[in-house]
């Protein structure tokens, strides 16, 4: 029994082989089909059904495997699918709920791959999902918060400046008028303080 299972597409064998060196390396027999020539369908299965973890291996030619889907499919079900990327894309459904290490373009996340292969390996824990719901809604709240801070300004200013006016045109006692004044004050900086309370609390939350 292999304790890593690679799913990847044929085309992409001399990509894939410094990939499987790579986990090699790290102490974790690795299983893949690297040959040439065609290998049995039960093999495969057997390989597939008995290995700890299945790292599937995303690229344009594996996103068009049929067999690559099979396979990332089966595992994802029974939440043993680590990802890795090798080509920028966006990955098919359901398979965009779980993390996958990007590995092109300058990105290097081997980390990311190595831990969650250890953790779930060593410490029999399941891939990390991405909650993409939890996510929208932060940043929509994020891009929410500023517009709120400019409201409680705007407000703050609108009723200072109408303050003002009535202490000029003898509406408002002076002393009435510096009272006025500091309640405005005093208010606009609290809305302004709640927000920007608000606004830090969202992006430490969300990210």
């Amino acid at each position: 029994m292999a304790d890593v299972f690679i799913s990847c597409s044929r085309l992409d064998r001399d990509r894939v082989q410094p990939i499987a060196e790579r986990l090699s390396s790290l102490g974790y027999s690795v299983w893949w089909d690297a040959r040439d020539a065609q290998v049995n369908t039960d093999e495969i299965e057997r390989q597939l059904s008995e290995a700890r973890a299945i790292v599937t291996v995303w690229s344009e030619n594996a996103r068009n495997s049929s067999w690559v889907l099979a396979q990332s499919a089966t595992a994802f079900d029974e939440n043993r699918l680590l990802q890795m990327q090798i080509d920028p894309m966006r990955l098919p459904a359901p398979f965009d709920t779980l993390k996958v290490a990007e590995v092109h373009g300058g990105k290097s996340e081997w980390g990311l791959l190595e831990a969650a292969l250890a953790a779930l390996v060593r410490e029999n824990r399941p891939p990390e999902v991405i909650d993409h719901r939890a996510a929208s809604v932060a940043q929509s709240n994020i891009a929410g918060a500023p517009r709120l801070l400019l409201a409680a300004m705007a407000a703050t200013l609108v009723a200072f400046a109408g303050a003002l006016s009535a202490g000029f045109n003898g509406v408002m006692p002076p002393d009435q008028l510096q009272l006025a004044l500091f309640g405005v004050a005093a208010v606009g900086g609290l809305s302004a303080a709640v927000a920007a309370q608000r606004l830090f609390a969202i992006r430490r939350a969300g990210g």
